[in-house]
């Protein structure tokens, strides 16, 4: 058995109540919530160290840079060290590591019918707190999915539209139009949703649920928007407002800076630096609304490394701040323009990007110009502007390393340990649920251990205590915390324990258990 690890650097720590089981089987549904009220979770879609690194040289320190660091958080998915975002999503929202592409599922890979795993928006809304979804890709993408939906494979984005109408979830904010059907949209209106299209309709929205899809696919990126179409931190600020007035009991909001890993995959050095400017915006006004509260906690974090950006391309100062910085336009819009063929190749790039192309630039890219793969042109460009302005790149594919994770709230210090996006869940659901963080000692960890796999789970603390145990049922401790008996140990055993629904002992009887495959797996 393998157990998740409580960031303590994130929250105060205590007891929970006594130190036996049976001294915390008083606990009930009512004995949930504690310091936290409110939870605010940053992803910076593939926003390595570099992104980070980079926009800073471009535009001086950035407010995430002020924040205090908790960890460096490991991203491998049960597919092995490179994660997708489906998986780390899954990860980051159940606790459960997954296959590259299931979202919030748990099964084996291509598994059809997996079982499905409480995620912590879900359960904060068990909790009476208003939820919210924001994000720059489309809404059904695979990190804003991992928070409200179930499905085995990422690209089922319209399963994941029609999940979200069943979901009630009070505030779904991306892009994504073409995915949600007229029944779907037309069943979310009947569940009080307000269907915005633009920044006007977001302006001047009512007092219902709200569903934005500020784009037919993903939004625009920040460099070739115009001004119909509201930026992350005018979404943040609306979905915070409509939350408030939503949730007596506070409220849970995941926000998504997902176009930094879309310009990362194409190598687009201006574009990663335009959408890390623009989250880090987030970050600010995350950062200035939690400065005077002492009920928020906001959770900056990185999902995963996209394509291995180096902070410079030789020794010095090669890298060009100035011309990154007044780049007109994202590489995927130079591309279009060069497609289009109104312009030369010279100057569709140099008049939107300060760089002089050499004729072997030239034919570089113009080779790739009649490629089958539809990315090879716009990537083409990435490479060769990239190495005009100072910075190389390893792949156009995710990366595996580990990512830093930045905190503010009640009761944060710094932290400078080694987790995995598992453990961070974990603790931002334990801070969700009970406001503080169990801490015993080996001793009495035994002995609870002893008593849960005889007696089995009740109450506050056990269910505290159990979110260490999140994760597949792999010995008679976590057979006993499997409250469903569907060979997994989620947050909706957890909620069961807390609110006192457990079988009798002989229920859990040859419970399904699962043995690891290999050590990416657990």
């Amino acid at each position: 058995m393998q157990r998740r690890q409580f960031v303590t650097a994130l929250g105060a720590t205590g007891l929970l109540g006594a130190t036996g089981s049976a001294g915390a089987r008083s606990g009930g549904a009512d004995s949930r919530g504690g310091d936290i009220e409110n939870v605010i979770v940053l992803i910076g879609d593939g926003m390595g160290f570099d992104p980070i690194e980079v926009t800073s040289v471009v535009h001086g320190d950035l407010s995430l840079q002020s924040m205090t660091g908790v960890g460096y958080t490991r991203t491998n998915s049960r597919s092995g060290e490179v994660t997708d975002s489906a998986a780390a999503g899954t990860a980051l929202a159940t606790g459960h590591k997954a296959y590259n592409g299931q979202i919030s599922v748990r099964g084996d890979e291509g598994d059809d019918d997996p079982t499905a795993l409480l995620t912590q928006l879900e359960l904060a809304q068990s909790c009476g707190k208003a939820t919210g979804l924001v994000s720059t890709t489309r809404i059904t993408h695979a990190t804003p999915a991992a928070f409200a939906s179930h499905v085995p494979d990422r690209d089922m984005e319209e399963a994941i539209a029609e999940q979200y109408a069943d979901s009630d979830v009070d505030v779904l904010m991306g892009g994504g139009r073409r995915e949600f059907s007229d029944d779907v949209l037309e069943r979310m209106r009947e569940a009080g949703y307000e269907v915005l299209l633009d920044d006007d309709d977001l302006r001047n929205a009512g007092d219902d649920r709200l569903l934005g899809l500020f784009a037919d696919s993903h939004v625009p990126y920040t460099l070739d928007r115009d001004e119909s179409v509201p930026s992350l931190p005018e979404m943040t600020a609306a979905a915070v407002d409509r939350l408030e007035d939503d949730g007596d009991d506070g409220f849970f909001l995941m926000v998504e800076g997902g176009r930094i890993d879309h310009a990362e995959h194409g190598n687009d050095v201006q574009s990663t630096v335009a959408e890390t400017e623009e989250f880090d915006a987030v970050v600010d006004w995350a950062l200035e609304y939690v400065a005077d509260r002492d009920d928020t906690l906001v959770v900056v974090a990185s999902d995963h490394e996209t394509g291995g950006l180096a902070t410079g391309s030789d020794y010095g100062s090669p890298i060009d701040a100035e011309a990154i910085r007044n780049a007109e336009a994202s590489n995927e819009a130079v591309a279009e323009a060069v497609a289009e063929g109104d312009e030369s190749i010279s100057d569709a790039i140099e008049g939107r990007v300060d760089v002089e192309l050499t004729d072997d630039d030239v034919d570089r890219i113009e080779d790739a110009t009649g490629a089958d793969d539809p990315y090879a042109l716009s990537n083409a460009i990435g490479a060769v502007v990239s190495d005009h302005l100072g910075v190389s790149w390893a792949s156009n594919v995710h990366t595996g390393p580990a990512q830093t994770v930045m905190a503010a709230g009640p009761d944060v210090d710094p932290f400078n340990g080694w987790i995995h996006h598992t453990d961070l869940s974990v603790t931002v659901t334990a801070l969700l649920l009970f406001g503080r963080l169990a801490d015993v000692s080996e001793d009495q960890r035994e002995a609870w251990e002893r008593t849960i796999a005889k007696n089995g789970p009740t109450g506050r603390r056990d269910a505290c205590l159990a979110l260490e145990y999140v994760g597949p049922v792999t010995d008679d401790v976590t057979a006993a915390l499997d409250l469903d008996g569907n060979g997994v140990v989620d947050y909706r055993d957890v909620l069961g324990i807390l609110e006192g629904d457990v079988p009798s002992p002989a229920a859990r009887v040859g419970r399904r258990r699962e043995a690891p495959h290999s050590a990416h797996d657990v």
